[in-house]
């Protein structure tokens, strides 16, 4: 698919969110009719010129200006600073991010002098919204943060709000969606759902699943983001949510429906006059209209769009529209040459990798082969160092992320250990005092007293056993043999120039180290999730052997695995013994067969494959995972007085282990 200019992001401001006509027309009218220069007027004038900024920005700023104007003659710095911040505002609004930053940089310095915290947060607010639209993400997460920091401490929820939706965006740029959908998600808690900011968190929770592939979701958020930006007659949301549903049109193969919020989207941002969407939308046009083979209109639009971005200084997406008017076969030498400049010195490797690409097949259509292969070179050199870059600061990223949920999970699981021993040891003290005073007083019981102090102390031990087991168990499921390797895997398909594989196996490595530690955190979950994680684990060694073997998973309809419980991952160890014993020295054609069933009240688990089976080799072989297992079994024995048990039995190729457990369930 033809890589689009950046769909247009809703990031919050920080102040009211009311912006709707009425609200404009009654502030004109209360403005119109107190003429004194007073805080009154000052205070309308800083009213009207944030509201003007969804609207018409132009003159939101010279409302600002004259707020600005009287904040000086009255001398009050907080309403000062107000004007410079509502002035940034609307100049961020009309894509003139230097204006904007200089404006909020008055703000802050005011605020600061003045000692308002609250003011201060807003001002950060607004410049971390300037530092992103210049691509500066690390400050702008900075500026956000501090801002979170100073609105939670003030207690001011549309801060707070405003903060996790903006931190979400730029999470979102980043590519790291949980991040941006958990912001998003704590920003929406704040909002009343049929406001203009709840609008807003739709739209951006629309492309996370949009940048995810999920086209359909995607398109239900953003459209229900439009319904509400109509009714509250909210002109550029109304725009964004346009303009994103023509980008998910154009990726789900409908250019007609593309086209016509992509035009609708122009309108408005025409009407608001924001320089940048303006630009964005007729580009996004023009590549639809490249994609129809419509080259004339198609130039048309991206000579327009293309004046707009030089006139907002915004290197990256010109360099990007001069390569979309090369491959439409204008000046393409000279708007390559110009492209590979601006991207150069935007920093941007993709579109540099780009603009080689298309500057090899110009040099090709030519008969310059020489020419033509050496474009092609640097093209694959910058497009394997983004994907390199990309993907080392992904496996980083979760490597980190892991290492601290880990951290987090083990200290839990001590501390719960903690809590059982001293639950145990008050239990005990309290039956002693019984104890002893039954003692005082019939003695004909005193037997009786010491078998149940007995029972009492052994019940405890039992309880600290369990509680130590389940915590080894903790550290065995996050096998680091196993984590590694996966890292491994996803580097090599890297290396191998393979992306879209290890995307797939980041995803669903990411997803199974969540699964393991958010179940670690039960003694039993269902059935089903068990052996959701279960299979998520198969897949992954799967893709990492290169399908050296095969499993299946087979489900008595005598159980209902909705609803039947069992310890989290009880089955794992035996088909990880499966799969790194049985199938040792690469070895081909492995299967490994799961079935469960239930025979009157007991479930039973049988993990069976056609491996290498207990040879010598492996005869006194057990994983530390295994072991536990076992011992975990043996605890639920002794706690539940039932006949739960671990079978191994050799075949003649392979090895089969059937597990017996108590039947329990969830309702």
């Amino acid at each position: 698919m033809i890589r689009k200019i950046a769909l247009s992001l809703v990031l919050l401001l920080a102040g009211k969110t009311f912006a709707q006509q009425p609200v404009i027309d009654s502030l004109n009218h209360l403005l119109a009719g107190h003429s004194a220069r007073d805080t009154i007027r000052l205070h309308l004038l800083n009213e009207l010129s944030f509201a003007y900024y969804t609207v018409d920005p132009a003159k939101g700023v010279a409302i600002a200006t004259e707020a600005i104007a009287l904040a000086r003659e009255l001398d009050h710095p907080r309403l000062l600073a107000a004007a410079y911040n509502n002035k940034g505002t609307n100049h961020w609004a009309k894509g003139e991010d230097s204006l904007a930053m200089e404006a909020g940089e008055q703000a802050l310095r005011i605020h600061n002098q003045s000692g308002n915290r609250l003011g201060a947060a807003k001002a950060l607010n607004n410049l971390a919204l300037n530092y992103y639209n210049l691509s500066n993400f690390p400050k702008a997460l900075e500026y956000h943060e501090t801002a979170l920091h100073l609105f939670t401490a003030l207690h001011h929820s549309a801060g707070i709000a405003h903060s996790h939706t903006n931190m979400g965006v730029v999470y979102l740029s980043l590519s790291d969606y949980p991040k941006a959908l958990r912001h998003f998600l704590d920003g929406a808690r704040y909002w009343q759902e049929d406001s203009v900011a709840f609008a807003n968190t739709l739209l951006n929770i629309g492309l996370v699943y949009k940048n995810m592939r999920e086209y359909t979701k995607a398109q239900q958020y953003a459209q229900q983001a439009l319904d509400i930006y109509v009714r509250a007659g909210q002109k550029q949301g109304e725009a964004n949510a346009c303009g994103n549903l023509g980008t998910l049109y154009s990726a789900t193969g409908d250019p007609e429906a593309a086209l016509r919020y992509y035009k609708r989207a122009l309108t408005l941002n025409e009407t608001i006059g924001n320089k940048r969407r303006i630009a964005s939308d007729l580009v996004n046009m023009a590549v639809v209209y490249q994609e129809t083979k419509d080259l004339p209109t198609a130039r048309q639009y991206l000579r327009k769009g293309l004046q707009l971005y030089e006139q907002t200084n915004d290197k990256e997406n010109t360099s990007f529209t001069m390569i979309k008017l090369a491959e439409a076969g204008d000046q393409p030498e000279v708007y390559l040459e110009k492209a590979l400049q601006l991207a150069t010195e935007a920093g941007s490797l993709q579109y540099q990798s780009l603009a080689w690409e298309v500057k090899s097949r110009a040099f090709a259509k030519a008969g310059k082969n020489a020419l033509a292969l050496e474009a092609y070179k640097q093209h694959i050199q910058l497009r394997d160092s983004i994907y390199n870059s990309a993907k080392t600061k992904e496996i980083t990223r979760q490597q980190i992320q892991f290492e601290y949920e880990k951290k987090e999970a083990l200290l839990k699981a001590a501390h719960d250990k903690d809590i059982a021993l001293a639950q145990a040891r008050d239990r005990q003290r309290k039956t002693m005092e019984v104890a002893v005073l039954a003692g005082i007083l019939l003695l004909s019981a005193a037997s009786a007293t010491g078998y149940l102090l007995y029972k009492k102390r052994k019940d405890a031990e039992l309880h600290t056993r369990m509680a130590d087991t389940e915590m080894k168990a903790l550290r065995a499921q996050m096998n680091p043999h196993f984590i590694f390797n996966s890292l491994n895997a996803i580097s090599s398909f890297i290396s191998n120039n393979k992306p879209a594989l290890a995307d797939d196996f980041l995803v669903r490595f990411s997803r199974l180290i969540r699964m393991i530690l958010e179940n670690s955190e039960y003694k039993e979950i269902t059935l089903s999730e068990d052996l959701e994680v279960l299979e998520l684990y198969m897949q992954l060694e799967r893709m990492r052997l290169r399908e050296r073997f095969d499993y299946v998973i087979e489900v008595d309809e005598t159980v209902d695995a909705s609803n039947t419980l069992i310890p989290p991952l009880l089955l794992q160890p035996f088909v990880e013994n499966s799969i790194w014993h049985g199938f040792s020295g690469n070895r081909e054609g492995g299967r490994i067969q799961i079935r469960i069933s239930r025979q009157e009240k007991e479930l039973v688990c049988i993990v069976e494959d056609n491996g290498h089976g207990r040879t010598k080799t492996h005869s006194d072989h057990r994983s530390l995972g295994t072991q536990i297992t076992r011992a975990r079994i043996s605890m639920l024995q002794h706690a539940d007085r039932s006949g739960s048990e671990v079978v191994f039995t050799d075949l003649p190729e392979g090895l089969s282990v059937t597990i017996r457990l108590p039947v329990h369930h969830k309702f």
